[in-house]
């Protein structure tokens, strides 16, 4: 890995832990519970317990990928960075810029 494409990477990272913090925010106004005594119909009440349980999934996915991503920011420094951690072959760049918290290569992750 050059160290263009290092410095790239860690630019990736910031922006996207302030792109997830920001959407976890957004996401915490939707997975409030849904009050018993709202006045709404029994088929939008039972929409919009559906619709929280789908945003309780994202929050959760949300969380993982940023504790994912804090986790691995400091490692970006480290020579070992985009090298699979089982195979110990480098992972792609391409694999890098789209998540850039894997540890594995793409023929690693099927395995």
């Amino acid at each position: 890995m050059t160290e263009a494409e290092r410095t790239e990477l860690v630019s990736i990272i910031n922006r996207e832990i302030i792109t997830l913090t920001k959407k976890i925010d957004e996401l915490k106004d939707f997975t409030r519970p849904v009050e018993p005594d709202c006045a709404i119909g029994r088929i939008s009440r039972m929409d919009a317990i559906n619709n929280k349980s789908v945003y309780d999934a994202s929050l959760r996915n949300s969380r993982n990928r940023l504790k994912q991503l804090k986790d691995i920011f400091p490692l970006a420094k480290e020579d070992s960075f985009g090298i699979c951690t089982r195979c110990h072959q480098s992972i792609s760049i391409e694999r890098m810029r789209i998540r850039p918290e894997v540890r594995l290569c793409a023929a690693c992750l099927v395995k």
